[in-house]
C-alpha cells in the first residue's frame, strides 16, 4: 500500500506560459476610465447626496418641528428612494463599466 504524501501531481505548472508574470519592469500604459464608468460614478455620487438629503431632511424635521410643519418637510422624504434607485444604477453601471 502507498502513502498518499507521497504522489505527486502528474502536470507540471511550470510549462504554462503567461507573458508579463514575473516581470518586475512590465510597463502598463495608464488608462482614462471610459465615459460609461465616469457616469455610473456620478450617478453613484448623486444618488448618495439625494438619499441621505431626503432621509436627513424628511426624517429630522418630524421629530423637531410642529404638526404644520411636518407636512412641508414630507415632500423631502420622497428624495430617498429616487436617491436609492439612482445609486443602484450607478453602481450596476460601475460594475459593468469594470470597476475602476
Amino acid at each position: 500500500m502507498t502513502d498518499p504524501s507521497e504522489k505527486k501531481p502528474t502536470d507540471h505548472p511550470d510549462d504554462e506560459f503567461e507573458p508579463g508574470i514575473g516581470d518586475p519592469y512590465r510597463f502598463e500604459a495608464p488608462s482614462r476610465q471610459p465615459g460609461f464608468a465616469r457616469v455610473s460614478k456620478a450617478m453613484l455620487v448623486i444618488g448618495a447626496i439625494m438619499s441621505a438629503v431626503g432621509v436627513i431632511g424628511g426624517l429630522g424635521p418630524i421629530v423637531f418641528t410642529s404638526e404644520e410643519d411636518k407636512l412641508q418637510f414630507m415632500n423631502l422624504l420622497m428624495l430617498a428612494p429616487a436617491g436609492v434607485i439612482l445609486m443602484f444604477a450607478g453602481i450596476t453601471g460601475w460594475v459593468i463599466a469594470g470597476g475602476r
